[in-house]
């Protein structure tokens, strides 16, 4: 007597390797794609977050001056494409910022000293503008306005 068991199939999990293979090969043509893409918005991304980064900093030294009751300022060195943040009523320097070496500081204006110095108000002493370029010539300027204000154009 012949005894028939039933046959299952058992089902297949998971993925076979040309299924793989083929998911792999979209993603490596979405990434051929996105590249040069990728690259060529890279320096103006790097140029609003340096933006981004030197505009936060000069509201911490304003923060700063309203806070303790004492003059704070972010002094730039245009030469050496750094700032610092200082408490000018001493001349102490609290902090030193680099910046990006695919981003310089193109211009200051209306700062003596290439300084902006907070008051205890939160007000600055001088009203000036600052450029950042970055290495296509794009361009970003950071306005400071006399009530102390900080704006990017």
């Amino acid at each position: 007597m012949t005894h028939l068991l039933p046959q299952y199939r058992r089902r297949q999990t998971g993925f076979t390797l040309i299924e793989v293979a083929i998911i792999l090969s979209v993603i490596g043509i979405i990434a051929l794609v996105s590249l040069p893409v990728y690259q060529q918005i890279q320096p103006n991304i790097s140029l609003n977050s340096e933006i981004r980064e030197i505009v936060s900093n000069l509201r911490y030294a304003q923060q700063l001056s309203v806070t303790e009751q004492k003059k704070y300022g972010i002094v730039f060195n245009q030469g050496s494409n750094n700032y610092a943040l200082k408490n000018t009523d001493t001349g102490s320097i609290i902090k030193n910022f680099e910046i990006r070496s695919q981003i310089t500081i193109a211009d200051i204006s209306g700062f003596t000293d290439n300084t902006v110095i907070f008051n205890v108000a939160g007000a600055v002493l001088e009203s000036g503008t600052i450029t950042i370029t970055n290495l296509q010539n794009e361009q970003n300027i950071i306005e400071i306005k006399p009530s102390g204000y900080v704006k990017i154009k």
